[in-house]
């Protein structure tokens, strides 16, 4: 990535990392804040009383994007239930638009190079790309939120995640996905995902810049606290291994 496009995405991630008071990443304003939807949403799925960690792999069902869902199945029945919705173009641009609005209160200058930057290189590609390697698809709402609170642990925790790791935590999302109502909807699937895809990506583009500037400990303290937030979970407080996750 060029140096310009780092600093760009950067500017705009650094706004919840800004001084120790500036960074309790109070709702609506910071441009890292999610649609109230979204963070409704996301909360309800995972969270400190269902996050749990899968069943062990022996007795896990494998991985089958084309399962579908059975209604009134268990937690553990439905973890390989896919989740799929169809984007367009213009779902894309009406949330992108509406996270750069919630991003401008905070900083209107690097709400517009970033909406620039995205213009350029669209912020779908780069998740696709990034998703490519773990097998999972860009079109699925429990692979990309998977791929979204993977990411964050990896950076709040400065480690990498194993595949294995990360498919565990895509069937503990699918499992809680499937007792929420609201995300039946392919429509408001599609929007969490693409609201979740675009966070995805920013903080993935700011985080080896943090690292050269010297920024890596407060960054990550930074992204730890926007999960925290969102989700009410710890991620450094929670354990991710081939079970998925557990703890925090």
């Amino acid at each position: 990535m060029k140096r310009r496009k780092a600093l760009l995405f950067m500017t705009l991630a650094e706004l919840v990392l800004a001084a120790p008071a500036a960074a309790q990443f109070i709702p609506g304003t910071s441009p890292m804040d999610m649609s109230m939807q979204s963070r409704a949403l996301t909360n309800s799925v995972i969270n400190r009383n269902t996050m749990r960690a899968t069943v062990r792999r022996s007795t896990a069902p494998r991985f089958n994007p084309a399962r579908r869902p059975v209604v009134g199945a268990s937690a553990e029945a439905m973890s390989d239930a896919p989740f799929p919705f169809r984007t367009s173009a213009a779902l894309r641009q009406q949330v992108l638009n509406e996270f750069l609005t919630r991003a401008s209160r905070s900083d209107p200058e690097a709400a517009k190079a970033v909406a620039a930057e995205f213009g350029r290189s669209p912020y779908q590609q780069s998740f696709a790309d990034a998703v490519r390697p773990t097998g999972l698809s860009p079109d699925d709402a429990a692979d990309v939120m998977a791929v979204y609170l993977v990411s964050g642990w990896e950076i709040a925790n400065g480690k990498d995640a194993s595949l294995t790791a990360v498919r565990a935590v895509r069937r503990q999302v699918a499992g809680e996905m499937a007792r929420n109502a609201a995300l039946r909807d392919p429509t408001t699937r599609a929007k969490l995902a693409e609201e979740l895809k675009i966070i995805t990506v920013l903080f993935g583009s700011s985080v080896e810049n943090a690292k050269r500037e010297g920024n890596a400990a407060r960054f990550s303290a930074g992204v730890a606290a926007h999960y925290r937030q969102t989700m009410n979970r710890d991620l450094r407080a929670m354990q991710l291994n081939s079970d998925g996750f557990s703890g925090g």
